[in-house]
């Protein structure tokens, strides 16, 4: 990871066994460091919460936020809230083989280790978190829609629902379901 990305770390070291708040924000700069990433315009906030009372710690994670994609509908740029939460558990490994394992929602440190670096985590759940429909809330009627593709998209739905011409492979279904009804 590059060093600007090193504020997304929690200093874990010396902090008393007790329970922290942290807060980060997540923006284009952040994002610019990942290949692939999805997501280019956002302001996304995440509050974390670092349990140190007991192991394995916990790092509860609150990702609040907008993110600007295309709309599914009229594939213009529009506005996205996103809200999720997410739970880490850290645990201490005592052989530095075991210290690259990958489990999902488990990080595991050295004990000499003076960070845990929550960077790829934040991405992550960014990632998860955007809807998997992204449409406005009043489509054809906010600043961002594409009226001219909303345009055409109701007209293509009055010729459809104008076309009355049954496929004759179906006539035979037709006449079951009146025959039923």
């Amino acid at each position: 990871m590059s060093d600007l990305l090193k504020e997304y770390k929690i200093p874990h070291a010396g902090l008393k066994k007790e329970i922290h708040e942290f807060a980060f924000e997540l923006d284009e700069k952040f994002f610019a460091h990942f290949e692939n990433s999805i997501i280019n315009k956002c302001d996304i906030q995440a509050s974390i919460t670092f349990d140190k009372r007991q192991e394995p710690y916990i790092i509860d994670v609150d990702l609040d936020g907008t993110i600007f994609s295309d709309c599914d509908k009229c594939t213009a740029t529009i506005p996205v809230i996103i809200h999720s939460s997410f739970t880490i558990y850290v645990k201490y490994v005592f052989d530095e083989a075991m210290k690259d394992m990958e489990d999902i929602e488990i990080i595991h440190i050295a004990k000499d280790d003076q960070d845990i670096d929550i960077t790829q985590f934040l991405y992550d759940y960014a990632h998860l978190s955007i809807p998997i429909h992204k449409i406005c809330d009043n489509p054809g009627k906010t600043e961002y829609c594409d009226l001219e593709i909303i345009e055409l998209l109701e007209q293509k739905t009055i010729e459809e629902e104008n076309n009355t011409e049954t496929d004759p492979r179906w006539a035979g279904l037709d006449k079951l379901k009146d025959k039923l009804n």
